[in-house]
């Protein structure tokens, strides 16, 4: 079972290394980023609240308003 599991990894790697489509590329990274996101790691990522009012009161009040 692990002869074949290693042979089937090892076929993935030859045929991603040979995809030149970007297209599909970035279709495997979603595959690989679905399988690996771990939410409470990206929670620890994030910004408050607070955090997120400021940013945006700081950008709203930097566009360009006609008076």
């Amino acid at each position: 079972m692990e002869a074949q599991t290693t042979t089937q990894k090892q076929e993935l790697i030859d045929w991603i290394s040979s995809i030149e489509d970007e297209v599909i590329l970035n279709k495997i990274v979603e595959i690989k980023r679905e399988t690996t996101f771990n939410f409470d790691e990206e929670f620890k990522k994030g910004i408050s609240a607070n955090e997120f009012r400021e940013r945006t009161t700081k950008y709203i009040k930097s566009l360009p308003w006609k008076k």
